[in-house]
């Protein structure tokens, strides 16, 4: 089955859902933005038609599948499932648990083919870290990171650009991507620990946000699990020439049972088609360890090229339509964690 795709917001995301749906051979028909000097170029360059109301794409019958870009997404999501069209969200799903379980429950109940694209599932050395974990024994202890340069914001407040919070305004960073680290980094981290670990039962958590922003800076948790604890952070600081590639980004997976280590090291997530990541395997039988280096490789190209493939064929496939939803039950229960000082059974809606 070809695919004739709507792609709703044009923002800076938008570029590598555009290359995934160009690469995995998509038709796109229509282009939505409300800045119509951002849409332009991408209508231009697909032959595609200029919207400035979503809701032209979704009374379109010959639209298959629905894209969304534009941040907030429930009431897009909830109108392209009624639509009777497949979806393929860019995270966070939705800006609090309880509208991403709506919006799960409806896709659901509908039938309808529905995705959080959180691609770092998809990057080849997470992949065969997933391949991998039978061959660890126990897992007894999970350590998963994001640190990434930001610049320095823990010194004072920035006067201006996204990182502002102006008197009784929003900063951009919360307008645009529902928050800081945590919304922004540390949902995908939240997400691998799903994919590699599981769901966990129970969490305590901190979430630093400075008294003079809308935005966290840290975010802190101790995750029960079936498969042992898992220490999780995001960090937002100012170290330029940290990480594996000392370029400022440090994002890692270390996972620990009684027959080995799986170690993922990954790049910055705007530079995957230059920089690689890195898996590395400590196998305890032999003693030795072994390095699994991949070519730089979009993992946006490849989760958007999965879900194509089950949308041709009709079929969910491997990954739920409640993954948005699970990252976002985690989220919200990590902030009241921190603002109730305790820990905190996670209460899974769905």
């Amino acid at each position: 089955m070809a695919i004739t795709a709507g792609v709703i917001g044009c923002g800076n995301i938008s570029r590598f859902h555009f290359s995934g749906l160009e690469k995995a051979g998509v038709t796109v028909k229509w282009v939505c933005d409300l800045d119509e000097t951002a849409a332009r170029p991408w209508a231009d360059r697909f032959g595609a038609a200029y919207a400035p109301d979503y809701r032209e794409i979704l009374a379109d019958p010959e639209v298959d599948l629905v894209d969304i870009t534009a941040f907030s997404y429930k009431e897009m999501c909830m109108a392209a499932v009624t639509a009777g069209k497949a979806v393929i969200c860019e995270k966070t799903l939705a800006e609090n648990a309880e509208d991403a379980a709506e919006i799960v429950r409806r896709a659901e109940s509908a039938g309808t083919i529905f995705y959080t694209s959180y691609m770092k599932r998809f990057i080849p050395a997470v992949e065969k870290a997933k391949a991998l974990l039978p061959r660890l024994g126990c897992i007894v202890s999970t350590h998963i990171r994001t640190h990434q340069c930001w610049g320095d914001l823990w010194s004072e407040a920035p006067d201006s650009g996204p990182f502002h919070t102006p008197d009784g305004g929003m900063s951009e960073v919360r307008r645009r991507y529902g928050g800081g680290i945590l919304a922004c980094g540390g949902s995908h981290i939240l997400d691998l620990v799903l994919y590699l670990i599981g769901r966990p039962r129970r969490l305590y958590a901190s979430v630093a946000i400075p008294a003079d922003r809308d935005y966290d800076l840290q975010a802190t948790a101790l995750l029960e699990t079936n498969h042992g604890i898992v220490l999780c952070e995001a960090l937002a600081h100012p170290l330029r020439r940290i990480g594996f590639l000392r370029d400022g980004w440090d994002e890692r997976v270390e996972i620990n049972g009684t027959n080995g280590r799986l170690e993922v090291f990954s790049a910055q997530w705007d530079k995957v088609e230059t920089n690689a990541s890195l898996l590395v395997h400590y196998d305890n039988t032999t003693g030795q360890a072994t390095e699994y280096r991949y070519a730089p490789v979009s993992p946006f190209d490849r989760a958007i090229a999965f879900f194509c493939e089950n949308i041709a064929r009709g079929e969910q496939g491997a990954q739920s339509r409640r993954t948005g939803y699970d990252v976002d039950e985690l989220i919200e229960t990590m902030v009241r964690s921190s603002q109730e000082h305790k820990a905190l059974a996670v209460r899974w809606r769905l």
